[in-house]
């Protein structure tokens, strides 16, 4: 079946999950989801928490060839917005100004494997971007502290970290560390 949108005549209707239609694309494996059938389908899905922390990136993520390429809108014709997904995804999502999405061949499948295909609409939010510049800085500075510290000590110092942030006398032990 064709799709009814505008210069994509080549989309073809397909059913991402029961109840979520999208439009692919042969060529590239493209899903166009339009907003109503995004918001539809979400609403008829249980309320699904996401905890990005526990998230780990998967080692099949595909990486587009059309990642960096500026896309257009299929129903308006405008350039969509790039917006990272982070969490362990390596991959961005586009977005229309009409709140239609456009994920390249095999996000969605990597959404879903990150229990991440519920919070779709959340990715375009600014506490998520937020959240996504927090890990890409924090990624840097372990990268930078991994190569100064060396890869031993960097896992000992993490583990302790962790041991500490929950220990009733973190203070205690963080002076010692500070020699007092």
């Amino acid at each position: 079946m064709q799709s009814p949108l505008g210069s994509h005549k080549g989309l073809e209707r397909v059913e991402l999950e029961r109840g979520l239609i999208a439009f692919r694309c042969p060529e590239t494996g493209g899903h166009w989801i339009p907003a109503e059938n995004y918001w539809r389908w979400h609403g008829t899905q249980p309320a699904a928490e996401v905890e990005h922390e526990d998230v780990e990136a998967m080692d099949n993520t595909p990486v587009s060839e059309f990642d960096d390429t500026v896309k257009l809108c299929p129903e308006s014709g405008t350039v969509m917005m790039r917006y990272r997904v982070g969490h362990g995804q390596p991959f961005r999502v586009d977005r229309s100004r009409t709140g239609g999405i456009w994920l390249d061949g095999g996000e969605w499948e990597a959404l879903k494997a990150g229990n991440l295909h519920h919070a779709i609409h959340r990715i375009f939010t600014a506490p998520w971007q937020q959240a996504v510049r927090h890990q890409a800085l924090d990624e840097t500075l372990h990268a930078q502290l991994r190569e100064r510290l060396g890869e031993e000590l960097f896992v000992r110092l993490l583990a302790l970290r962790k041991e500490l942030a929950a220990h009733p006398h973190r203070e205690a032990a963080l002076a010692l560390l500070h020699g007092h």
